[in-house]
């Protein structure tokens, strides 16, 4: 399975695909306590389950709702970013800017779909 996200980000290091392939409750619950918090929202424990970004499993909600990078890609119906012919585009500006390893995925991907 791919777990690379539309977006570049590497689903292997979040906390609901980790907790879920390791049906690890202790961090359910710390995500659930931190990701309210941070996002000003209500999060249970069992809401902190995702099998990734791209998988047609368990998704936590915002990725599988709420995320308009996630959106725009099945709607596109590209696998990646980096090949959707309006990348870079300000959906994806935060992810380009604050997580130079996402981008470096998307970049090269992108400069595959050209060669």
């Amino acid at each position: 399975m791919n777990t690379i996200a539309f977006c570049g980000l590497d689903c292997l290091g979040c906390p609901a695909y980790i907790a879920h392939r390791d049906d690890d409750q202790p961090l359910r619950e710390k995500t659930a306590v931190e990701w309210s918090r941070a996002y000003e929202a209500s999060i249970s424990p069992a809401e902190v389950n995702c099998t990734g970004c791209r998988s047609t499993g368990i998704q936590f909600a915002w990725c599988s709702s709420g995320c308009p990078i996630r959106r725009c890609a099945v709607e596109r119906a590209v696998s990646s970013c980096g090949i959707c012919t309006d990348y870079p585009c300000e959906k994806i500006g935060f992810i380009l800017n604050n997580c130079p390893d996402a981008k470096e995925r998307l970049d090269a991907e992108m400069a595959q779909g050209s060669a």
